[in-house]
Parts: structure tokens; C-alpha cells; sequence
């Protein structure tokens, strides 16, 4: 161990007090943990002394944002667990603190009998989705949600139904008067309207609940009161800010607007001629207040310069022997000082600019383009809601709705609620900068009718400076109010972390330096504004030969192909100088890549990109796609074009040009008349003006596309479009490492398979172009964007394109905004576009909230990407350089470097600049590779290779059934079974278990139990048994329920809410024979494991232990639970857990 390294371990953290303190488990709190602060290590520390204090694990609920964040603490958990039990107190003092408290866990875990390590399932560690599911799923009447379906992979399907059944009330005889009044404000334009509709389904949970508050007669009354509000929270923040400055401006502006109303009366400061001081801070005086905004400020909204004082602001300059000569100047002198004496105070021409921004009086055609919003918005959730049921599917915010439902109101909460309130004790919250109204709704009913000192506790760890992701609803407001006024009636003590383990201490200094002037210098709960709080290192780290934080300026670089090249050289040598390191490449937007990755591949230097390589973008992707379109669509000319330009076939350009128009004659190629290429290809031969190699190439391939036509309709879709591209040749023209891409593209192809066509393209295309390559070799380099990088960590770390960003805004049809008042309540707005161009100040306003939103959030962003360095930090970006000055053009205010910028400069010895004389090896080099065009195709003899002599073709044969007594080797077992009875006994157990899961297991109690006592006999009666055998059959299917419902095992396996649940899944193998398979139970858990269980409803013989039962059991069915691991690895799955379960001994045995 290094010398550093023990030095970094015997030393306290200056945070040890709040790190101690936040483990004071009678007290909740919300605690700031910037990156690197060791938050996920604290959680864990916290849950586990909360579970050693707890009499039941499910009273701890940890709620995180992801799936990796849930498994990822689960697995922190059980290793701390584990090494508690197997390993000595460690040195470390963090890692002794845990090991103390997993101790003491597993104490309580031995009192109780939990067996935690067994049973990790009673660890309450969820997402907010699958918390959410769960709720609605165990009220789904209530919650108006029915059963559930699986979320849809592409909403905007049942987004653009939604829309498209609203505006067919345009076509009725009345049309809808508000839809109408939308589109003529549109100028007609139905394609916009439908756009708009859509977008805002996608965000209904920022307007919904404020919206369906309020009646459509209220609807003025609530956007007037709103407006009212936010006018006067903003004058107030301006009143606030002027501070001692109040006093002198209010009498240099009345002296000002004295002057004005002789020369010029119409000038707004004139206003001030008669007013003694301030006006108060309401919607009245706005116009007073904007006209004291113009004595300040530029109409750009700069700090208005001395020599800006003239007679157009009220401040004359009579001749000296003008008796007001000396007052004048007395005056100008005073105005002079005081904005000399604000030059430095950037919260009060903040808050300026935000006054000048505000919207006042609005028309009545803008209050009636708001009004026919509110009332055709609700209408349009309707809509949707209709077509998740038609569908049988939903989307999360729908499931989050129904959970907020599902728990009723805070003075008239339901069953669920008060049950979860006396179950649950303790809840965490992990990453709550990121949390949204509707979340947040959800945990204000979860905590409703706690109170402080009740032995339940609530604590939610974030930090407000890695808020990024406004564009998922986020509200980094929500985590600050929190922090300042709690969260519903539970009062949240603020504790701030502020040690960063991560990275070097020169890493930490410059991130400190450069965002102290980045961010705000406030909070904004409203606006969603974040001030810096600074970290310190607890890594000293090795001094280097170049400064820890480097930016390079590539100068005039258009094409960014010097950035390119300087980010290659950058890897190389990092590479070469620390070969074990991880070296991240982090952008803002996958399309920054679009030069960087070809200069990688043409160096050579290996590298992952995870969900950065769209399968779509792959050639051999593209080629099976025109292949399916082809053999779907024989009028497809495009499609049987690329087929037969594939590599598979090769064709130059001109035999396609002599196939493509043989036999036409002067037709066009839309003429219906045109002659297809299928045809043509029955015939090849005849064709003229075919090269001797296009002839040959068309005889080894065109018999082999015929045939695959007549055989349409015999096979499903992915075994006769992969069927003819294995005999096409189509592996041989694939390399070895997009074979996995491959078997994604025929996976999906098979799940969109409707009777052997594609019944919804659109569809397919989506799901497609959301299916990304699979990582490669195990690269050191990993490419990825800084949203992706949340949470990660790597040695050095370079972030291209800093400059990008686009036009700050955009321009959209409709804007709208949801923030948090004074008073922490959600408020709503929203504004078409005017129509022809005229100004709507309601709609400029939210332009520029829009846009400040943006760009603090974008700096936010900036501070994730650069806090994942550990030793090193590269920064780059392409600049300009003036035109008729010298310097460079600043960047585009909504680029991440426009945050920054100002501690960006020439003389610094950490900033490099780069000219296009100056370029990199490693550029050139993709410069000359750039412009080559290979195309590559199987040689005119290729042959496919012989296939052994085994059943490689046998799922492609459909031979005639034949069962076999092992085909379907999942019947209800009893043991030794000598009674029929039994046997049928177990049908209704596992029939009845599977109805629990598909209804909810939350509906199952014992009286619904006891309801089913005469369904159960009925069935057993049809089943062919009655007296005392019938009795008997009764009692052992209720015993066998029973058992299951009250067994946490059993229970954790009946809840349908976990993801791509199914109870008896019927499975088809292929070879000779069809065999079926038919699983009683399957789902994916929260670590992505596939679970496969099987009921078993055998009871042990006399004499036999339950162990040795169990494993006798176990190693009866191992075969066939084998076989349907096999089933499920066939069809991508890697992560395959087996295990039978035993109702009546309330044992679930994993193989």
C-alpha cells in the first residue's frame, strides 16, 4: 500500500460531524452530497442500522431512480453482510463503521430468523416506476388503472391515437369550439395542432393536476391568479435586492421623471415624477417598477454606463449659469456612484432582467387561446386513457397517476394507504435533485400523518449541482425546498457533505475556481437555480508534468476534424502513459461523435460505446431491413434494389440500372405498368447489358430469392428472413463482431411477427432505432454521454464539443413552465405562439424562462462531465476568431462553454489553442481514410460451406406432431402419487396460483380465499372426483394457497408487478420433434435476472426430512428445468436463476 494512500486513510474527513450525524436514525434529513462525497456508502451505512433496529426488513424502503442505483445498493448491502460475517473489523475507518453496523445487522437477523442472505428479496429496495406499479397494481379497480400491461416501449403510438380520435371532432357537423379556436390560431395548420397535442401528452404530469384542479370556467381566474403571483414574487426579489440602494434610486428617478414630463411626457419614467418611494411590490406597479428598470439597464439588459446619462433619461445639462446647473449636475453625479456601486452586484441585475421579462395585462384573444387549452386538454387525457385500455398497456406516468390514486386523498386515505403507513417506518430517497412533482406527490402521501418524533424517519439524499435531467420532468426546486421547509408534514433537518474522495486535489481546486463563478450566486427554488458549494479533496493525488485541467481551442476548425484528430492524440497518449487507466470521452449529444469515432476506428484504438451505435446505422442492419421490406412488399423496387446491391450479391451500378429497366421501355418507375423485379429475376438470362460478373452473381443469388417468394405464408417471418440470409451468404458478410447485432435485428423481428407480416412498420422502425450494438472487447476507453456518466468515475476524462449547442430556445408552437412559489406550492402556465408574428408577452416570458432553465442546467451538466476525473480533465471546443477585432467570439450562450467562459483565456497556462497548420498525425490520417469508398461483396464463386450431418435446420421443419410422454413434463406432482386426488389437487393449486398473480396478490386475503372454496369444488367435480376424495382435494388446494400467501417467498413470487411477468408460459423447442414446454412462473427481478420456477405441491413421505425431500426434488426436475434455462438462453438471456417451489412447506429451492 502506498505511502499516500495511508496517509488518505488515517485522515478524518473534515464532514465526519454531518457523516456521523446523518446516521442518527431518529431523525430524518436531506442531505447535499456533491460528486464524489461517498453518498451510496452512507445510504448503505444508514439502512443497515435502521434494519438492525426494525422488526421486520419490509419496514426499510429504499427508492431509487434506476434499476443499476437499486441493485447496486442491494449488492453494497449483502457484500457488507458477507464480510461481517467472514472477514475481521477492518483498519479503514469508513469501512469499520460498516462493518459494525452489518454486525450488528446480522445479530438481529439470527434473533428474528430473517435469513437475509437467503431471502435478499425482503430487501425493499425499488425504483420509483416499479414502487409506483406495485400500488396500482394491488387497488387496480380503485386506481383506475385495471391490470396493468407492460409500459409501452414507444408511447407516442398511443399518444398519436390519443390525438387523432380528439381532433376527429372536427370533422362532426358541430365541430368542438375549442379545438377549432386552436387550429384557426394555427392557421389551419393540422399537422402543427397534432404535433403540439402529442408533445404535451408526453409531459401531461407537469400540467394535469393543475389543470383538472380547476373547472373550465375557472380556468381565467386560475392562469390570472398565477400571473398576479408570479409578477409579485419577482417585484418583491427586485425590492429585496435594491436594498440600501432603495432610498437614493427612488429619488433619483422622481427627479429624473420630474425633468421628463417637461421634455418628453410620454416617456414611462415619468411616472415617477410623483411618487415618494417604491411602489409596492404587486401587479399594479409593474408598469412602475419596469419604467425604474429602464433608469438602470440597457435594452440589451446590461448595467447602463455613466455616459448613458443624458436628457432622454431625465438628467439634463443646462448651461452653467442656468440656476439648476449645479443641482443637475449634483444629480448626475449621485446616478453615476450609485450604478458605479452596482456594477459588481450580479443578484440585483439578475433580478432586474427577471422583472423586465415579465408578462403584464394579456387580451382577451390570448385569455381565449388559454382557456380552449384548458379545455381540451383534460379531453385529451381522456382520449389516452381509452387507448391504454384498448391497448392493454400503459406508460409510466400513467402507473405513477394510478399509484397516487391507488393511496387516496391525505384526509381520506385508502386500505393501501394505512396499511403501508403501519408497514413502512423508514423511508430513503437516493438522488432527489432529480425527483418531479408527481413524484413527489407520491412520497408527500407515503409520509401523510407522520409526525417528528414517532419513531419514523424520512431522508433524502441529493445534490442540487447534478441536476440534469429537466427534460425527464425533473425539478431541482423540489430537492431545495425540501431541504428548507421538509416535505409534507415531516420536517427534514439539512446536512451537507463536503469531502470528495474521487478525484486529486488539483482536479477539485480548478472544478472549485471555475464553478464559484458558473453557477448563480443564490438559490432559485422557482427558477430552479443552484448556488456552488465547494468540496474539498481528500486525495492529494501525484503531481504531474501538466496541469490536471487542460482545454484545448481549436481555432477556425469547421469540419472539427482538428478536434477530432486532437482527441485521438489525447487517448494515445494518455494510453501509453497509464496503460491501466479508464479513460472516458463524455458528450452532451450523441451527434458530437459524428467526427470522433471515425478517427478512433482509423487509429485504431479500441473503445466502447454503449448505446452510442444505433443497430439501425449498421450496414448489415440496413441490408436486413431492405431484405425484410423486399420479401414483404414485391412492389418495393427500392428495397429489392439494396438486395441485390448487398454484399451477398454485389451488383455493380450499372447491371442495376440495366435490371431495373429491362423490359420498361420509356415507363417511369412509379408507373404501375413497370414490370417487378421479382419477375425480371425469374429470368435473369434474358436480361441485357448484364456484365459477365453480374451474371454470374445473379445465378448463384436469383434462384435462391424466387424460391424463398414461393415459399411465403409456410414459415414465421424471422425463420424465412434469416433462412434465406444464411443461404445468401449473409453470415460470410458480416464480420465476426456485429454477429450479436444480428441476432438482435432477427430477435425483434420476431416479436413484431403478426401472422408473418409486420403489421405496424412504424412501430417496428421505433423499436429498431432504440436497439443499440452490444459493447465489444473489454476497451479501456469508454465513450459515452455526460448523462450516462452520472455516478461513474474514471481516471482521466476528456469532453469534446463544448462549443455545441445550438439556438438557445427554439422555435416552438407552445411553451409552458410548472415551478414552485414562495410558499413551495406548484404553479403552471402555458402560451401558444402568436399568430403572424405578433409579440405575446405571456409566450416571451416563457421563452425566457425556458431558456435560463436550459442554461443553468447546462452548466450543471458541464459540472457532472468534469467531476468524473480522478487524475486528469480535458476540455475542448472550436472557436472563431473576431472578424473585425482581435480575440475570439464567445460562444453560443446555450453551448456548456458559455458557462465557463469566462475563466477561459490565452495567457493561461492550462488553455491551448490550435490552428488547422498545426494539425495531428493522427487527423491527417483520417482525413486520407475518410475519403476512400470500399465496397465489399462475397467473390463471384462464393459457395456456402457444407453443413455437417446435424439439426442445425430443425426449427426451420415443421414435421407432424407427435407427443411423447416427456413433452410436456410440467404436471402437478404430489410426491408418490397413488391417489388421484392428489394429482388433481395440484391442477387447481397451480391454477389458482397463477389467477393471484394475474389478478394482484394484493386483492388475496384470507376471506378471498375462503370464497374460492366452491369454485374449487366445482372445478374438482369437473375433474372427476367427489366424496371424500373430493374433501380432501379441497382442503389440500387451501392449505397449499394458504401456505403460499402467508410466505414472504411465496409472496415475492406471486406479485405480478415485477417486470415481464408471466405465469403458465407455454414455450415451443424445435428438432424433430415440436415440443412444448409450459413454465408455471417467470419474471425479471430487479437485478435483470430471469427467474424460472416451477410449483411443486409435493409433500415429503413418511419418515423423509423436508431437506431430504427438497433435494431429492431437486434433482428429479433438474433435467427440465435445465431444458428451460436452454429455452430462454436461445433467445438472448444470460442472467438465468432456476428453482422449484414448495406452497406446502413454504420453501423455495434454488438449483
Amino acid at each position: 500500500m502506498s505511502e499516500e494512500v495511508v496517509m488518505e486513510q488515517s485522515t478524518k474527513p473534515v464532514d465526519a460531524a454531518a457523516r456521523a450525524r446523518a446516521l442518527d436514525i431518529s431523525q430524518s434529513f436531506a442531505v447535499s452530497a456533491p460528486a464524489g462525497s461517498g453518498k451510496t456508502g452512507l445510504l448503505t451505512q444508514r439502512v443497515l442500522k435502521l434494519l438492525a433496529h426494525c422488526q421486520q426488513p419490509e419496514e426499510v424502503l429504499a427508492i431509487t431512480f434506476t434499476r443499476k442505483a437499486a441493485g447496486e445498493m442491494r449488492e453494497r448491502l449483502l457484500h457488507a453482510l458477507l464480510q461481517a460475517r467472514d472477514e475481521p473489523r477492518p483498519g479503514n475507518p469508513h469501512d469499520a463503521v460498516t462493518w459494525d453496523l452489518a454486525k450488528a445487522l446480522l445479530e438481529q437477523d439470527q434473533r428474528l430468523n430473517w435469513q437475509l442472505l437467503q431471502a435478499p428479496q425482503r430487501l425493499r429496495f425499488q425504483t420509483i416506476d416499479g414502487l409506483c406499479r406495485s400500488l396500482a397494481s394491488q387497488l387496480p379497480i380503485d386506481s383506475g388503472l385495471g391490470a396493468p400491461g407492460e409500459p409501452l416501449e414507444q408511447a407516442s403510438i398511443a399518444f398519436e391515437l390519443a390525438v387523432a380520435r380528439l381532433l376527429d371532432g372536427l370533422e362532426t357537423d358541430q365541430p368542438h369550439s375549442a379545438l377549432s379556436r386552436l387550429l384557426l390560431h394555427l392557421d389551419n395548420d393540422l399537422g402543427q395542432l397534432n404535433k403540439l397535442l402529442q408533445t404535451l401528452l408526453e409531459k401531461r404530469e407537469q400540467w394535469l393536476s393543475q389543470l383538472l384542479g380547476v373547472s373550465y370556467e375557472q380556468s381565467q381566474a386560475y392562469f390570472h391568479e398565477v400571473i398576479d403571483e408570479l409578477v409579485t414574487e419577482n417585484l418583491y426579489a427586485l425590492q429585496v435586492a435594491l436594498g440600501s440602494y432603495a432610498g437614493e434610486l427612488a429619488e433619483l428617478a422622481s427627479y429624473a421623471g420630474g425633468n421628463l414630463q417637461r421634455e418628453n411626457p410620454a416617456h414611462p419614467l415619468c411616472r415617477w415624477a410623483d411618487l415618494p418611494g417604491l411602489p409596492d411590490p404587486g401587479p399594479d406597479s409593474l408598469p412602475d417598477w419596469l419604467a425604474l428598470t429602464e433608469l438602470l439597464v440597457t435594452a440589451s439588459g446590461d448595467l447602463r454606463k455613466a455616459g448613458g446619462l443624458n436628457k432622454r433619461l431625465g438628467f439634463i445639462s443646462p448651461a452653467k449659469k442656468d440656476p439648476d446647473y449645479d443641482r443637475a449636475q449634483e444629480y448626475k453625479a449621485r446616478m453615476k456612484d450609485l450604478l458605479a456601486s452596482m456594477a459588481d452586484d450580479h443578484s440585483l441585475l439578475t433580478a432586474i432582467r427577471e422583472v423586465r421579462q415579465l408578462p403584464s395585462s394579456l387580451q382577451e384573444s390570448q385569455w381565449q387561446l388559454l382557456q380552449a387549452m384548458a379545455e381540451v386538454l383534460p379531453q385529451l387525457v381522456a382520449q389516452l386513457k381509452l387507448v391504454f385500455q384498448q391497448l392493454g398497456a400503459t406508460d409510466y406516468t400513467e402507473v405513477a397517476q394510478a399509484a397516487l390514486v391507488a393511496l387516496g386523498a391525505s384526509d381520506a386515505p385508502t386500505d393501501l394507504a394505512l396499511k403501508l403507513d403501519l408497514q413502512v417506518q423508514h423511508i430513503l430517497v437516493d438522488e432527489f435533485q432529480d425527483t418531479s412533482q408527481l413524484q413527489l406527490q407520491l412520497l408527500e402521501k407515503l409520509t401523510a400523518g407522520w409526525q417528528p418524533g414517532d419513531g419514523r424517519t424520512l431522508f433524502i439524499v441529493g445534490d442540487g449541482m447534478q441536476s440534469c435531467y429537466g427534460f425527464r420532468n425533473a425539478n431541482v426546486g423540489i430537492f431545495l425546498d425540501a431541504r428548507a421547509r421538509g416535505i409534507g408534514e415531516v420536517p427534514l433537518a439539512p446536512l451537507d457533505l463536503t469531502v470528495n474522495f474521487r478525484s486529486d486535489r488539483a482536479v477539485v481546486e480548478w472544478v472549485n475556481h471555475t464553478f464559484q463563478q458558473a453557477f448563480p450566486a443564490k438559490d432559485n427554488i422557482g427558477r430552479g437555480a443552484v448556488r456552488y458549494l465547494e468540496s474539498v479533496a481528500f486525495r492529494e493525488g501525484k503531481p504531474g508534468a501538466h496541469p490536471a485541467v487542460q482545454f484545448y481551442g481549436c481555432i477556425d476548425d469547421a469540419e472539427r476534424r482538428l478536434e477530432a484528430g486532437q482527441v485521438t492524440h489525447l487517448v494515445r497518449e494518455l494510453s501509453a502513459e497509464d496503460p491501466d487507466a479508464r479513460i472516458a470521452i463524455l458528450v452532451r449529444k450523441k451527434r458530437h461523435l459524428e467526427q470522433i469515432l471515425p478517427a478512433l476506428d482509423a487509429a485504431g484504438l479500441a473503445y466502447q460505446a454503449p448505446e452510442l451505435a444505433p443497430l439501425a446505422s449498421k450496414m448489415a442492419i440496413i441490408d436486413l431491413l431492405s431484405l425484410t421490406r423486399a420479401l414483404l412488399d414485391p412492389s418495393d423496387r427500392l428495397s429489392w434494389l439494396a438486395v441485390l446491391r448487398a454484399p451477398w450479391c454485389g451488383l455493380s451500378w450499372s447491371d442495376l440500372h440495366c435490371l431495373a429497366n429491362w423490359g420498361n421501355g420509356d415507363l417511369h418507375a412509379s408507373d404501375s405498368a413497370v414490370r417487378p423485379l421479382l419477375q425480371v429475376l425469374a429470368n435473369p438470362e434474358q436480361v441485357e447489358g448484364l456484365s459477365k460478373g453480374g451474371r454470374q452473381r445473379l445465378a448463384r443469388t436469383a434462384p435462391l430469392l424466387s424460391l424463398a417468394w414461393q415459399e411465403r405464408g409456410r414459415k414465421p417471418l424471422r425463420a424465412w428472413v434469416e433462412g434465406l440470409w444464411l443461404t445468401l451468404g449473409g453470415p460470410a458478410c458480416v464480420a465476426t463482431d456485429e454477429l450479436d447485432s444480428v441476432a438482435d435485428y432477427f430477435r425483434l423481428l420476431e416479436r413484431y411477427d403478426h401472422g408473418g407480416q409486420i403489421a405496424d412498420w412504424k412501430a417496428f422502425q421505433l423499436a429498431l432505432d432504440q436497439l443499440f450494438a452490444r459493447p465489444g472487447e473489454d476497451a479501456r476507453v469508454q465513450v459515452m454521454t455526460i448523462h450516462k456518466s452520472k455516478g461513474l468515475e474514471f481516471e482521466h476524462v476528456l469532453i469534446p464539443g463544448l462549443d455545441q449547442g445550438g439556438k438557445p430556445g427554439g422555435d416552438q408552437l407552445l411553451r409552458w413552465a410548472d415551478w414552485l412559489n414562495s410558499r413551495g406550492e406548484n404553479r403552471f402556465l402555458l402560451a401558444p405562439k402568436s399568430a403572424r408574428g405578433d409579440r405575446d408577452p405571456l409566450f416571451d416570458f416563457l421563452k425566457f424562462d425556458n431558456n435560463e432553465r436550459e442554461r443553468l442546467e447546462g452548466t450543471r451538466l458541464l459540472y457532472v462531465g468534469c467531476t468524473r476525473a480522478i487524475h486528469s480533465l480535458h476540455l475542448l471546443g472550436c472557436l472563431e476568431r473576431e472578424e473585425k477585432k482581435p480575440g475570439l467570439k464567445a460562444p453560443g450562450s446555450a453551448s456548456l462553454l458559455a458557462g465557463i467562459w469566462n475563466t477561459i483565456g490565452e495567457e493561461r497556462d492550462w488553455c491551448h489553442w490550435l490552428e488547422l497548420g498545426e494539425k495531428k498525425l493522427e487527423e491527417a490520417q483520417t482525413d486520407s481514410t475518410r475519403d476512400r469508398d470500399y465496397f465489399l461483396h462475397l467473390p463471384t464463386r462464393w459457395e456456402p460451406q457444407a453443413l455437417p450431418e446435424v439439426q442445425w435446420l430443425a426449427p426451420y421443419r415443421m414435421p407432424d406432431y407427435q407427443p411423447e410422454p416427456s413433452d410436456e413434463p410440467n404436471l402437478p406432482e404430489m410426491g408418490k402419487v397413488t391417489q388421484r386426488w392428489l394429482r388433481h389437487a395440484g391442477t387447481v393449486a397451480h391454477e389458482t396460483l397463477a389467477t393471484i398473480t394475474e389478478t394482484g396478490i394484493g386483492l388475496w386475503d384470507e376471506n378471498k380465499v375462503s370464497d374460492q372454496l366452491p369454485l374449487w369444488n366445482a372445478r374438482l367435480r369437473q375433474l372427476g372426483l367427489s366424496g371424500t376424495s373430493l374433501e380432501s382435494a379441497v382442503q389440500k388446494v387451501q392449505q397449499a394457497v394458504g401456505n403460499a400467501l402467508r410466505c414472504e417467498q411465496g409472496r415475492w413470487l406471486l406479485d405480478h408487478s415485477h417486470s415481464e411477468s408471466a405465469c403458465e408460459l407455454e414455450l415451443h423447442s424445435g428438432g424433430r420433434q415440436l415440443r412444448r414446454s409450459i413454465i408455471d412462473r417467470t419474471f425479471i427481478d430487479d437485478h435483470g435476472a430471469r427467474w424460472i420456477v416451477d410449483y411443486k405441491t409435493a409433500e415429503p413421505g413418511d419418515g423423509q426430512s423436508h431437506e431430504e425431500f427438497i433435494a431429492e426434488q431437486v434433482e428429479r426436475y433438474r433435467q427440465q428445468l435445465e431444458n428451460y434455462r436452454r429455452l430462454f438462453f436461445e433467445r438472448g438471456e444470460r442472467t438465468i436463476r432456476c428453482a422449484l417451489y414448495f406452497p406446502l412447506l413454504q420453501k423455495l429451492a434454488e438449483l
